[in-house]
C-alpha cells in the first residue's frame, strides 16, 4: 500500500510540475557539455566514439565470431553495454544530485524528490542517442533489421527508470550525510559490471548458479536489450525473470522512497 500511495503521489506531482522538470532536465543535460570548448556536440560525439571503439575492437580485434546462439559477438555485446552505461553513470552522478541542486531544496513549491529524477532523465537523453547509434550500426553493419520485438524497448526503458528511481533516491539522500557514498557506489558499479552477464554469456552459469543472475536486476535490463534487438524474444516469455525483477525493483523503490522521505527534512540544514 505504501508503494502504491507513493507512486500515485509521485505521478500526480510529476504531471503538475512537468514544465519545471523539463526545463531542469534540459539544463542539466546542457550543463554537462556547454562548459567545454566543443560544447553540446559532445553529447553526440562521446557516445558515437565509444560505440565505434567497441564495435571495431570486437569485430576486428579482441574477439570475433558468433555467440552460442549464432549471433555475432560485437552486436551482442554492444546492445547490452548501452543500458549498462546508462545505469552505471546515472548511479554515480545521482550521488551528488542534492548537493548540486541544493538551491532548490528551500523552494517549498518544488518537489525535492524530483532532483535525483532529473539526473535519470538527463542521462536518458544521452542513452536514447546511443540507442539510435546502435540501431544504425545493427542495420548498416550487421544487416540486423527492425522487427516487431523492437517496440518493447519502451518497456525496458520504463523498467530501468523505476529501478534507477529507487537507487537514486537512496544514494542521493544518504550522500548528504555520508560523503563517502559516491566512492562506495563507484566500487559497487565496478563489481556489478563483472558480476552481470554483459561481456560473458548467461549460459555459462549452470544449475542453481543461474539464480545469481536472476536476482541481479541489472541483468534483467541488459539481457532484455538483447531479447529486443538481437534474439527476438518477448519479455513475458520469462515469468521467473519478470517476477524476480519487479519484486526486487519494488523493494528497492520502497527503500529508496522511504529513506529519502525520512532524511529530506534535514537536507536544508545539512546542505
Amino acid at each position: 500500500m505504501y508503494i502504491i500511495n507513493k507512486i500515485n503521489s509521485f505521478t500526480h506531482s510529476f504531471v503538475e510540475q512537468r514544465t519545471v522538470l523539463y526545463t531542469l532536465v534540459m539544463r542539466d543535460f546542457k550543463s554537462r557539455y556547454l562548459s567545454s570548448f566543443v560544447g553540446l556536440p559532445w553529447a553526440f560525439i562521446q557516445p558515437a566514439v565509444y560505440v565505434f571503439i567497441i564495435w571495431f575492437a570486437f569485430t576486428y580485434g579482441l574477439r570475433s565470431g558468433n555467440t552460442s546462439s549464432g549471433v555475432p559477438f560485437a552486436p551482442w555485446l554492444l546492445v547490452s553495454m548501452i543500458p549498462w552505461l546508462f545505469i552505471s553513470q546515472t548511479m554515480i552522478v545521482s550521488c551528488m544530485a542534492l548537493t548540486e541542486y541544493s538551491y532548490l531544496i528551500k523552494k517549498t513549491k518544488f518537489n525535492v524528490s524530483f532532483i535525483p529524477i532529473i539526473k535519470i532523465l538527463s542521462g536518458m537523453v544521452v542513452h536514447l542517442i546511443m540507442v539510435l547509434i546502435i540501431v544504425l550500426i545493427l542495420i548498416f553493419s550487421f544487416k540486423i533489421y527492425p522487427t516487431i520485438y523492437w517496440i518493447q524497448i519502451f518497456y525496458y526503458l520504463f523498467a530501468t527508470f523505476m529501478l534507477l528511481s529507487g537507487i537514486s533516491w537512496f544514494v542521493a539522500s544518504v550522500n548528504v550525510y555520508i560523503k563517502d557514498m559516491a566512492h562506495i557506489v563507484n566500487i559497487i558499479v565496478s563489481m556489478l559490471f563483472w558480476a552481470t552477464p554483459i561481456v560473458w554469456p548467461y549460459s555459462m552459469l549452470q544449475g542453481n548458479y543461474r539464480y545469481i543472475a536472476l536476482f541481479n536486476p541489472f541483468f534483467y535490463i541488459t539481457e532484455g536489450y538483447r531479447y529486443t534487438f538481437i534474439e527476438k524474444k518477448w519479455f513475458f516469455e520469462f515469468p521467473e525473470m519478470n517476477f524476480y525483477f519487479w519484486t526486487l525493483t519494488g523493494i528497492i523503490f520502497a527503500i529508496g522512497a522511504y529513506t529519502f522521505h525520512r532524511l529530506k527534512r534535514n537536507f536544508g540544514d545539512v546542505l
